[in-house]
């Protein structure tokens, strides 16, 4: 079993670490130089990572914290992890965790904080009451809600694994951020997106018909919005963020700097496009929804093309919830892996005629 996925204590200095998204690669070629022995890999949401290390905790801490570093953010000793269910049940075993730690001791005061990533029927707060209720009564430890304590239980979920750390709050490292985007604003490579978009519509076996305008979501900076002006008489690119400029001057492409949903309020544009697109880095279930809220922008029959996001491991989830919303406004829906979208899923469908907002 591979380390990060272990149930119970933690036999190695052990570590979630923050970095930016896409600089992943970065950040632990800059953990490697501070700690040469670490072994770190990126887990499944962009950017976070998991380090062990067989120094100790104290000198691996002082190491990190006086280092010089440009990709490294949030450092999160832990020391135990444990299932995580969707349902409030996993309460106990996570406090069950945090106890076998051994730090805290009957009469010291400790706070639960929670980072939650993933889809649970339970609020973040929920799990930091429930785990410091228990943990409490395991441990004779004095719950408290505001610092300074004499601990910090941290619990970082990835769905369903929580990784548990018990410290003194003065291990916690925050460090500045140098480097927050893998490439500066206009010079963010458009070939992979572009290429996504091509093979979408081979695939699939898309073809605009003359005088086409079609509708690109979160199009920044402009990979699709590019591949599909070269068929479409107009391009509407959607995305509060900046189009790349080789994009933003095709003279077919218009960029509406505007969130996706402020078009649900637009009559004007009802049945206006015969392509509806969306590349939305958001979870699978939200995209989809908003394709659903935005289908009677299409005209009856229109394609439209989604990328499904895995935010979680669970891919099968991502894109059962993501048919599930998609089928109250379209037929034929059809799931294909991409080459150049190995990581990711692209759906394909065509909007029932008939259909009106969603209520």
């Amino acid at each position: 079993m591979d380390e990060d996925r272990r149930i119970g204590l933690s036999d190695n200095t052990a570590f979630v670490i923050t970095t930016s998204a896409g600089l992943e690669a970065e950040a632990r070629q800059e953990l490697r130089r501070v700690l040469p022995d670490a072994r770190a890999k990126s887990l499944f949401l962009k950017g976070n990572i998991i380090a062990y290390t067989d120094l100790g905790e104290a000198e691996a801490l002082a190491r990190l914290r006086e280092a010089e570093t440009r990709y490294l953010s949030h450092i999160f000793p832990f020391q135990a992890t444990a299932p995580v269910t969707e349902d409030g049940s996993c309460f106990p075993g996570i406090a069950a965790a945090a106890a076998r730690i051994g730090r805290i001791q009957a009469g010291e005061t400790f706070i639960v904080r929670a980072h939650r990533r993933g889809k649970h029927e339970w609020a973040t707060r929920d799990l930091e009451r429930g785990v410091a209720f228990h943990l409490g009564d395991l441990t004779g430890g004095i719950p408290e809600l505001d610092e300074p304590t004499h601990w910090r239980v941290s619990l970082q979920v990835f769905q369903a694994l929580v990784y548990v750390g018990v410290n003194h709050p003065a291990d916690l490292i925050v460090k500045t951020l140098q480097v927050t985007r893998k490439y500066a604003p206009g010079e963010r490579p458009l070939n992979r997106a572009q290429w996504k978009m091509r093979e979408a519509l081979d695939t699939f076996g898309i073809e605009l018909p003359p005088g086409a305008w079609a509708l690109d979501l979160g199009s920044a900076p402009g990979g699709w919005a590019a591949v599909l002006a070269e068929q479409a008489e107009r391009v509407v690119a959607v995305d509060p963020a900046d189009l790349d400029p080789s994009v933003a001057e095709l003279p077919n492409v218009e960029h509406l700097r505007a969130r996706a949903e402020t078009l649900v309020d637009r009559p004007d544009l009802r049945e206006r496009f015969d392509l509806l697109s969306c590349d939305m880095n958001v979870d699978p279930a939200e995209a989809a929804a908003l394709l659903v809220d935005l289908a009677p922008m299409l005209k009856p029959g229109a394609p439209a093309i989604m990328t499904v996001k895995y935010m979680t491991p669970e891919r099968r989830r991502h894109e059962r919830e993501a048919r599930e919303a998609l089928a109250a406004a379209y037929d034929g829906l059809r799931f294909q892996h991409l080459p150049h979208n190995a990581r990711e899923t692209t759906v394909a469908m065509r909007r029932r005629p008939g259909i009106g907002h969603r209520g």
